[in-house]
C-alpha cells in the first residue's frame, strides 16, 4: 500500500480535529502531486478546494493550515492548468502560492516559505519568464531545511529546468552532477527519474553544441533510465514525457522509425491521463518529424492542433516553440507571408511573455528562413531582436546561429549594394491576399502587351505604384511620367500636359515639350484622369487612337511612341453619361481596366502592408519603434477609408509619438492615435493629456481643412462644417483659432449700389451745410 493510500484512510478517522484532517488532506494532495496524479490529489483535497480559478476555504483554521491549503491549491493550480490549458491558471497558482509563502514567514515557517518559494519559481518557469524563476530557485534553496533530503532534491530539480531553458547546460550538468550523492541516498523512483531525465537533457543538448556523439548515446541511455524510473514509481506523466523527449533525441539523430514509436507511446500515455498541454507538445515535435519525413500537409494538421490547444493555456513558452515550427511548415507548403507573421507572432508572444529565449529563436528562425525575401530593414530588425533577446544565452547552438545570421545579413547588404539596386527596381505591391494578387496578374498580362490602360480605386489604393510596375514589367526604354490632372487644372497649367506653341518678343516662335512627349517610349501616367478638360480629352483620345500629340496653339501634330495608363477615384461612367467625360474616351480606356479593392474590403494585405510601412520609417529615420502583434491586429480592424496612404500615416504618426526603442501595443496605439496634440508616448499614452486642449487641436484639423478645401471662403468652409451661419465660424477663429486666420481669403470690399451711393453723398451735402 503507497503512502498516498494509507493517509487517505486516515482521513476517515473520526477522532482527527477539523486542523488535523485539513493538514492531512494537504499532505495526501501533496504525495499524490508529487506522482504526477493531479485529479485525485484535487480530489484529495476534499470540500477544501474546487479547483482552479476558485479560492480554496479557510474559514476556522488557524494561520499554518491556510498557508498549507493555500500552497496546496497553488501548486495543484499551476499543474492543472498547464494540463488542461486553462487560461490565466499561472496567475491564479502565482496568486494563491504568493499569499501561502507571505502568511509561512509571519509565522517564521522559513522552510516551508522556501519551499513555497520554489514553487512559485516553477509557475514563472511555464510562462517562460526564466529570469524570475532562476531568481525566485535561487533564494529559496539557502533556506531549506538540509535534513529533508527529498526537499532539497525537489529544488534542485527546479533548478536544472529553469537553467536548461535557458541553455545552461553545463551549469545544469554540475549541479546535477554535485547533487548525485543527494539522489544515490533516496529510494523515491520519481525522484531519481526526474534526476536521470534532467541529465539527459543536458547531456543531448551539450552533445549538439560541442559535436560530441558520445554525449548522445549518454543521453538516451538516462532517458531509458528516467522511463523506467517513472514506471517503477507509477508516474505515467512523466514516463511519457520523456518518451517525447526520447522521440525528439532520436529525431534529431534522423532515426525516424525509432523517434516514431516512442512518440506514438507518448501521444497514448498523455492521451489516457486527457493532459492537453503535454499532447500538444508531443504534436509539435511529431509535426516536425512529418517534415522531416517530407510530408508537410500531415505536419500542418497536427501542429495546427497542438497551437490550437497550446494558446488556450498560458504557457507561453511551448506556444512560441509551437508557432515556430508552424511556421516552418508553412513555409515548405509555400505559403511566405503567412509564415513570415507566424513567425514574428511567436517574436511577440515570447517577448511579452518573458519568454526571452523561444523569442529570440524564432527571430532566428525568420531570419533563416526568410531571409531572401525580406527587404534589407526587416533583416537588420529581425537581427536586432534576436541579438537583443538572445544576449544572455549560454546555448552555443543559439550563438552558433545568431553568428551565421549575422553573415547572412551582411553578405545580403554587400550583394545588394554592389548591385545598386535602387528604389525602382526594389518596388513592390505588397499583399497577401489571392483577390490582390489576381489583379496584379491581370495587369502583368496587360503590361506585356503594351496596352493603354485604367487603373481604378479609391484614393489611397496604390493606383501610381502598380503603374510604375506596369512600367517595369513592360521593359520601356523611355522615363516613367506622372502627371496629376486635378492639380494642373487648379494651377491652369493644362497645357504643360501635352505642350504649347508660344511667340517670344521677337516675333519668333518656339515648343514647350510637355509631358507626353517627355515621356517618349516610355509610359505617360495620368493620375484623376476625369479632371481633363474636354480639350485635352480630345488630345488624349487622339494620342491613344494615333499615337500623335498636338500642342496647344498649334495645328501640326507630332508621332511620339508612349504607353498611357490612367487613373481614377470617380465613377467614369457615371461622368460619361452626364456628358462631363467623353464617352467615347472611356470606353477606349475600359477596354483594358484594372480596379483595386478598397484596402477595407481585403483586410489580409493591412498587416503585411504595415511591416513594410514600418520598415521604411525605420530606415528613413533610423529609429527602432517595434509594433506588437496585437497592435498590428488593431490596425487590421481599422476602417481606413484613406485606404494605403491613411495606414501609411497611422503608422509613421505612431512611430513619431512613441520613443526610440519601444515595442507599441494595441491600447497605446489606439489612444496615440486618437490623440491630436502629438503628446503622449507608447510608454505612457496618456501623459499629458488635456480633454480641452485635445478636442481644440481635433477641432483645429476640421477648419483647417475646410478652408482648404472652400478655397479660404469663410462662408463656403461654414456650410462644409454644417454650420448654419458663417459668423459662427469668424468667431472660432478670432477666439479660439487665430492661427488659422490668414487662411482665409482676404475679404473684398462690396461694390456700393447706386441708391447707397446717392444717400451717402446727400448725407455728405447735408454735413457740409
Amino acid at each position: 500500500m503507497s503512502l498516498a493510500e494509507t493517509l487517505l484512510q486516515q482521513i476517515e478517522d473520526t477522532r482527527l480535529s477539523v486542523q488535523e484532517r485539513a493538514r492531512l488532506r494537504c499532505q495526501v494532495a501533496g504525495e499524490l502531486e508529487h506522482r504526477g496524479q493531479y485529479e485525485a490529489a484535487r480530489e484529495a483535497l476534499g470540500e477544501l478546494w474546487q479547483g482552479v480559478g476558485v479560492r480554496p476555504r479557510l474559514e476556522g483554521f488557524d494561520e499554518e493550515t491556510r498557508a498549507e491549503v493555500l500552497l496546496r491549491a497553488g501548486t495543484l493550480s499551476g499543474y492543472l492548468g498547464s494540463a488542461n490549458q486553462i487560461e490565466a491558471a499561472q496567475e491564479a497558482a502565482k496568486d494563491l502560492i504568493s499569499e501561502s509563502i507571505t502568511r509561512f514567514e509571519s509565522l517564521g515557517r522559513t522552510t516551508r516559505a522556501a519551499a513555497a518559494q520554489s514553487e512559485l519559481g516553477v509557475c514563472y518557469w511555464r510562462e517562460g519568464a526564466l529570469e524570475e524563476a532562476r531568481v525566485l530557485m535561487e533564494q529559496s534553496y539557502p533556506s531549506l531545511d538540509e535534513r529533508d533530503v527529498e526537499l532539497q532534491a525537489k529544488a534542485l530539480l527546479r533548478r536544472t529546468l529553469v537553467e536548461n531553458s535557458s541553455g545552461r547546460f553545463n551549469d545544469t550538468l554540475r549541479l546535477l552532477t554535485d547533487g548525485a550523492p543527494l539522489f544515490d541516498a533516496i529510494q523515491d523512483h520519481a525522484l531519481r527519474g526526474r534526476f536521470h531525465g534532467q541529465m539527459a537533457i543536458a547531456f543531448y543538448q551539450l552533445g549538439k553544441d560541442e559535436n560530441r556523439p558520445a554525449y548522445f548515446d549518454r543521453a538516451i541511455l538516462e532517458y531509458t533510465a528516467a522511463i523506467f524510473h517513472f514506471e517503477q514509481a507509477g508516474h505515467t506523466r512523466y514516463s511519457a514525457s520523456d518518451e517525447n523527449n526520447l522521440g525528439n533525441l532520436l529525431l534529431e539523430l534522423e532515426r525516424y522509425d525509432d523517434a516514431q514509436t516512442h512518440l506514438d507511446r507518448a501521444r497514448r500515455l498523455f492521451a489516457s491521463l486527457k493532459d492537453k498541454g503535454l499532447a500538444a507538445q508531443v504534436d509539435e515535435t511529431r509535426a516536425r518529424l512529418l517534415l522531416a519525413k517530407g510530408e508537410p500537409l500531415e505536419a500542418e494538421k497536427t501542429i495546427r492542433s497542438s497551437v490550437h490547444t497550446l494558446e488556450q493555456g498560458g504557457e507561453c513558452g511551448l506556444l512560441v516553440e509551437a508557432l515556430t515550427t508552424q511556421a516552418r511548415v508553412q513555409a515548405a507548403l509555400g505559403d511566405v507571408r503567412l509564415s513570415q507573421n507566424t513567425l514574428r507572432r511567436a517574436v511577440d508572444v515570447g517577448e511579452q511573455a518573458g519568454s526571452k529565449q523561444e523569442a529570440g529563436r524564432a527571430a532566428l528562425t525568420l531570419l533563416e528562413v526568410h531571409a531572401e525575401r525580406l527587404s534589407e530593414p526587416e533583416l537588420f530588425d529581425a537581427y536586432q531582436r534576436a541579438d537583443e533577446l538572445l544576449k544572455q544565452t549560454q546555448d552555443a547552438a543559439d550563438l552558433a546561429r545568431l553568428r551565421a545570421c549575422a553573415r547572412a545579413a551582411m553578405n545580403a547588404h554587400a550583394s545588394r549594394a554592389a548591385a545598386d539596386v535602387g528604389e525602382t527596381s526594389a518596388l513592390e505591391y505588397v499583399h497577401a491576399e489571392e483577390r490582390t494578387a489576381s489583379v496584379l496578374r491581370l495587369a502583368k498580362r496587360f503590361a506585356v502587351n503594351k496596352v493603354h490602360m485604367l487603373v481604378c480605386g479609391e484614393t489611397g489604393t496604390g493606383k501610381e505604384t502598380l503603374a510604375r510596375l506596369v512600367h517595369l514589367w513592360s521593359g520601356a526604354e523611355g522615363a516613367f511620367v506622372a502627371v496629376n490632372c486635378a492639380k494642373l487644372r487648379e494651377t491652369a497649367a493644362e497645357s504643360e500636359l501635352f505642350g504649347r506653341r508660344e511667340s517670344g518678343g521677337t516675333g519668333a516662335h518656339g515648343e514647350r515639350q510637355g509631358a507626353a512627349r517627355e515621356a517618349a517610349r516610355g509610359t505617360l501616367f495620368l493620375e484623376e484622369v476625369s479632371a481633363l478638360s474636354p480639350d485635352n480629352q480630345t488630345r488624349l483620345l487622339h494620342l491613344i487612337e494615333h499615337g500623335e500629340v498636338r500642342p496647344a496653339g498649334s495645328t501640326a501634330a507630332e508621332r511620339v511612341e508612349v504607353r498611357v495608363i490612367c487613373a481614377t477615384s470617380s465613377e467614369l461612367m457615371e461622368l460619361a453619361a452626364d456628358g462631363r467625360f467623353r464617352a467615347d474616351l472611356f470606353y477606349r480606356l475600359q477596354a483594358f481596366a484594372v480596379e483595386i479593392p478598397a484596402l477595407r474590403e481585403r483586410r489580409g494585405d493591412i498587416q503585411p502592408l504595415a511591416r513594410h510601412f514600418i520598415a521604411r520609417a525605420q530606415a528613413r529615420t533610423g529609429r527602432r519603434v517595434g509594433f506588437a502583434q496585437e497592435s498590428l491586429d488593431a490596425l487590421a480592424c481599422m476602417p481606413l477609408k484613406g485606404n494605403g496612404r491613411e495606414l501609411r500615416m497611422l503608422v509613421e504618426r505612431a512611430m513619431l509619438l512613441a520613443e526610440d526603442g519601444e515595442r507599441i501595443n494595441a491600447d497605446a496605439l489606439e489612444l496615440l492615435l486618437l490623440r491630436q496634440t502629438g503628446k503622449g508616448s507608447a510608454a505612457d499614452p496618456w501623459d499629458g493629456f488635456n480633454l480641452f486642449e485635445e478636442v481644440l487641436a481635433f477641432e483645429s484639423l476640421f477648419i483647417q481643412r475646410a478652408l482648404k478645401d472652400g478655397r479660404g471662403s469663410v462662408t463656403q468652409a461654414s456650410r462644409l462644417l454644417g454650420l448654419k451661419h458663417h459668423e459662427s465660424l469668424n468667431v472660432m477663429l478670432k477666439n479660439r483659432h487665430k492661427s488659422l486666420l490668414p487662411s482665409r481669403t482676404p475679404v473684398r470690399q462690396r461694390r456700393r449700389t447706386i441708391t447707397k451711393k446717392i444717400k451717402a453723398e446727400s448725407n455728405r451735402d447735408g454735413q457740409d451745410r
